[in-house]
């Protein structure tokens, strides 16, 4: 009976330092933070996972994700940061003030990202996107040189024929109606996943075709997206798994795995073999002749490794770059220019603008007879001239950033940003979207408005960051724009762009914030030139 009662006892001691970690201990932090910075500080509470039931609340009851949290400029200008709870039970800050996010984002040696999802860590944790330090300078700087803004334009051939050929394939099927409806941001990842699989493989390569377990065949990108929602999804529907991945981490898909957790894993590493078949396929090609390697990334990579005899670099490394290129530049360039066509159906005066300003620029060689022999005249340079183009897609960004923030940060030295004393082990983010909102900055910050990109006076920078800012800025946010600028002007040459009032259009977080659902416009045939 006296060891019955002890483990009663024993059982009730640990339920009681569970609920005071959980429940009472962020109470007290919430009181301290709020006595100590006052108006400096908007404090989120939400039990058990912090800002993911934030987001959830704000969809159902504003149809946006972010509803609360963009809005916090507009009812707080003075407030420097959000504190709120995590997963874990700790309290957290998101810095919002654009001197903070300055600070945070020009010191990358006092933080790390947290340790993710362990889909991520399978996916992407010998790349660009993940590492850190050292590691993570020499990636960048393999990298940068081929993302610098004059390299790109060696890209455009590809991205002008990638949306060609996507996109017309609307135009044929138009043939026999007057419109289409088109699930745009997936016909946008169309383009920009082929275009990353042709600049990373080659500009001959064709998309990477991955098999599931009971049949079903997709482009790998649609699969690494689908991946890391499901991957979530996990979480949401097994209580198990979300308490395993709280205790183990990155470990937890490896011990006690549920069915979902094993699908998975299977997925992720038929992704990677399809991927490292054709690693070794051109490995070969070169070992045989040597006198084959061209400029994309996988023969650069190969080149390292053969020629140079660089064993710093491993094929899994190659695989990990391409799927973190692939998820990157798929999913938010896809989501940026869906919004910016969303945007134009809704505003029918700044289309027609638009593509006045396409026509206008590229109808100065004169000798073009259609609308598809206009379009392959476009240079490097005339794209460099559309400057209402650019301010749609900033426009559109400032709307909705596919990044609307950055992936979680623990401090790793204490730190000062601010008056905001920052402790070893801290959780840190910097949310973007408060200052795109902000009517302090933008005059009526919900309006779509390119204009005030057009007439733009000097701001800080980091007012505006949907690629982010500092050392650690996305590295292919000039491929995203031109791809975006490629993709409008052959839409805007060619169809017009019509709202589908039939939907109730939502902005949701998913892997990134956008627009849903997907059918948000018709495209309708437009007279040739």
């Amino acid at each position: 009976m006296s060891l019955l009662i002890t483990i009663i006892c024993i059982i009730l001691l640990l339920l009681t330092c569970i609920a005071f970690k959980i429940v009472v201990y962020p109470q007290i932090q919430i009181f301290y933070f709020k006595n100590k910075y006052g108006k400096d500080v908007e404090v989120l509470y939400h039990f058990g996972s912090g800002l993911l039931q934030e987001f959830k609340q704000s969809l159902e009851k504003e149809g946006d994700s972010f509803g609360r949290i963009r809005k916090i400029m507009q009812i707080n200008p003075d407030a420097q940061a959000i504190i709120h709870n995590n997963a874990s039970g700790k309290m957290a800050y998101s810095f919002i003030d654009p001197d903070l996010i300055k600070q945070v984002h020009q010191q990358p040696e006092y933080f790390e990202k947290q340790i993710a999802h362990p889909a991520i860590i399978s996916l992407f944790s010998k790349s660009i996107l993940y590492l850190s330090g050292k590691k993570w300078q020499k990636q960048r700087q393999f990298f940068g040189k081929s993302f610098h803004f004059d390299e790109i334009r060696n890209y455009l051939p590809v991205i002008k024929q990638t949306s060609q050929d996507v996109f017309s394939s609307i135009k044929q099927s138009l043939n026999n109606s007057l419109q289409q409806e088109v699930q745009v941001v997936k016909t946008c990842e169309k383009v920009t996943s082929e275009v990353v699989v042709k600049v990373f493989f080659g500009s001959t390569s064709q998309n990477i075709i991955v098999t599931r377990s009971d049949g079903t065949k997709l482009p790998v990108a649609q699969e690494l997206i689908e991946i890391m929602v499901d991957s979530f999804r996990v979480f949401r529907n097994s209580k198990f798994a979300f308490v395993k991945f709280l205790l183990l981490r990155q470990r937890s898909f490896q011990i006690l795995p549920t069915q979902s957790e094993k699908d998975l894993a299977q997925r992720i590493h038929n992704a990677r073999e399809e991927c490292n078949q054709i690693i070794q396929d051109r490995k070969q090609q070169l070992l045989n002749d040597p006198t084959q390697f061209k400029s994309n990334f996988l023969d650069m990579y190969l080149k390292e490794i053969i020629i140079n005899k660089n064993e710093d670099i491993k094929e899994e490394y190659i695989i990990d770059n391409f799927l973190a290129l692939l998820f990157a530049g798929t999913d938010t360039t896809g989501n940026m220019t869906g919004a910016a066509f969303y945007y134009l159906s809704l505003n029918t005066d700044i289309q027609s603008r638009a593509r006045e300003e396409i026509i206008s620029i590229l109808n100065r060689k004169g000798q073009q007879n259609n609308t598809e022999e206009l379009y392959n005249s476009m240079t490097f340079e005339d794209i460099a001239n559309l400057n209402l183009i650019n301010s749609i897609l900033k426009e559109s960004l400032r709307l909705i950033p596919p990044a609307a923030a950055v992936f979680p940060r623990r401090v790793i030295k204490d730190i000062k940003i601010g008056n905001f004393q920052l402790k070893k082990g801290d959780a840190i983010n910097t949310q973007f979207i408060c200052n795109h909102y902000n009517p302090q900055i933008y005059k009526n910050p919900d309006i779509f408005d390119p204009n005030r990109w057009m007439e733009q006076k000097e701001q800080n920078l980091f007012n505006f960051t949907p690629f982010s800012l500092g050392p650690r800025n996305c590295i292919g946010q000039h491929l995203a724009m031109i791809e975006g600028k490629c993709m409008i002007a052959y839409v805007l040459l060619n169809f017009e762009i019509i709202p589908n009032h039939e939907v109730q259009v939502k902005k949701e977080i998913k892997l990134t914030y956008g627009l849903l659902p997907d059918n948000l416009v018709y495209f309708k045939k437009r007279q040739q030139i």
